[in-house]
């Protein structure tokens, strides 16, 4: 089978999957009906086997890039826990997988979607330095929250920047909260050639999901930090499966 036909297939049969949901579980008169109107429900409850292997494979790359030893060196140099933030936390699994390395953290999610994190909190209800919020990101939602919330020495950001309506006003909104020394590490799925074809696969993600769809490359990325003052230290690129590919980088 050539490129073209298998790549029209995954398309339909991508489209065909949500086109069913939205009609089965999605409100589209839902107040708040980006991101998080996709996740709730029965929906919300399915994510973590639904997505089992994608989410294995992207926070595994996340979490290489996370360095360790600058989390361990903030309790010797500042006498308190690092302090975490993770962005669209989903149902708190990246916040678990940290918790086992460093369980001392102190640790805040914020997601879009009080589904998923209900489970958040079902999942994370022996740890009682968790803090999580309900926050959308497109609302000005961060803005909001920065003004309560400390700041990070690790802020995460997985599998959601291509939901992201405004990206440069996220990144620089991201930097506020990191404290000095702190590191941000971005994670998401990126385009794929023929360009052409993937743009006309995010246009009809975004009719699907009534909300902004677009994938950054990891250079876009790299741009973006730059412009709101922050350094890239690392970065990589991986394949998730033959269809999707990522990108990760960490930034100070």
């Amino acid at each position: 089978m050539s490129m073209f036909p298998l790549w029209w297939l995954v398309c339909a049969l991508i489209i065909v999957t949500l086109k069913v949901e939205r009609e089965d579980g999605w409100n589209s008169n839902h107040p708040h009906n980006s991101v998080n109107s996709y996740y709730r429900g029965r929906y919300a409850r399915q994510y973590n086997t639904r997505w089992r292997t994608y989410t294995e494979k992207t926070l595994a790359a996340a979490r290489t890039l996370i360095d360790g030893a600058a989390l361990q060196r903030v309790l010797e140099q500042h006498q308190r826990p690092p302090r975490m933030l993770d962005v669209a936390c989903g149902t708190g699994i990246l916040i678990q997988q940290m918790l086992q390395q460093m369980p001392n953290m102190e640790a805040y999610g914020i997601d879009a979607s009080a589904d998923m994190l209900t489970q958040a909190s079902e999942s994370l209800q022996d740890h009682p330095q968790v803090h999580l919020e309900l926050v959308d990101l497109n609302a000005g939602g961060l803005a909001h929250s920065a003004s309560t919330l400390p700041v990070f020495d690790l802020i995460t950001c997985t599998n959601v920047l291509h939901d992201i309506a405004d990206p440069r006003t996220f990144f620089a909104q991201l930097r506020t909260l990191l404290a000095p020394g702190g590191q941000l590490i971005i994670e998401d799925f990126a385009p794929r050639q023929p360009i052409l074809l993937w743009a006309v696969f995010e246009r009809l993600l975004q009719w699907i999901e009534t909300a902004p769809v677009h994938a950054l490359t990891v250079d876009e990325a790299h741009a973006l930090c730059e412009s709101a003052g922050l350094r890239v230290t690392a970065q990589n690129t991986f394949a998730i499966n033959w269809f999707w590919h990522g990108w990760v980088l960490r930034a100070i």
